[in-house]
């Protein structure tokens, strides 16, 4: 069931480790492929790479790579985003820049009616390396973030973390309160 309210598919998004076999559509790989080049960067430097991942060996080599993966097992898709770090523009932003692909991946997934799961590569050097050599990554291309996707056999539901203790309003020393925001204030 596929549902484009963009707020229900924020708070509705989970970590979903339990895949249906079934595959992807190809249309809907392309549709969060596009969602990833939408996301903004600094200074609309085109730097990132996918690797789209179907192939059932590849896909079941992936926990032997990341100990978040074994997922992939069950999953029938996966998207390994890279960052070229020679390209240019190149700014120290690339990580942000790739977390905001992510996040536009499973949001997007999520829309779809798809489960994904985050598995986070970089900083980590040992992740950084084992990826580098399993997909033959060039040079200066870095693997930030390994995405698994595939119809959920979870559901999919809202958990609210939203903590007013964690929000500061013009200083650090300065609550939130909630009743700033009545009365028309902002």
């Amino acid at each position: 069931m596929a549902t484009s309210d963009a707020l229900n598919v924020i708070f509705t998004r989970r970590s979903i480790r339990k895949f249906s076999s079934r595959p992807v559509e190809i249309q809907d790989q392309q549709r969060m492929l596009q969602a990833a080049f939408a996301a903004p960067s600094a200074e609309n430097a085109q730097n990132k790479h996918i690797i789209i991942i179907t192939e059932r060996d590849s896909l079941d080599n992936l926990p032997a790579l990341h100990p978040s993966a074994a997922p992939a097992r069950e999953a029938p898709l996966a998207f390994l985003l890279c960052c070229d770090t020679a390209a240019t523009p190149q700014t120290a932003f690339w990580p942000q820049d790739c977390a905001a692909a992510t996040q536009n991946v499973m949001l997007a997934a999520r829309a779809l009616g798809l489960g994904s799961l985050w598995c986070g590569i970089h900083p980590l050097e040992s992740r950084e390396q084992a990826f580098l050599s399993a997909f033959s990554l060039p040079g200066m291309v870095r693997p930030f973030s390994l995405i698994l996707i595939g119809y959920p056999l979870q559901d999919f539901f809202e958990e609210n973390h939203y903590d007013t203790h964690f929000i500061h309003v013009g200083s650090w020393d300065r609550r939130f309160e909630p009743s700033l925001f009545e009365g028309g204030h902002s």
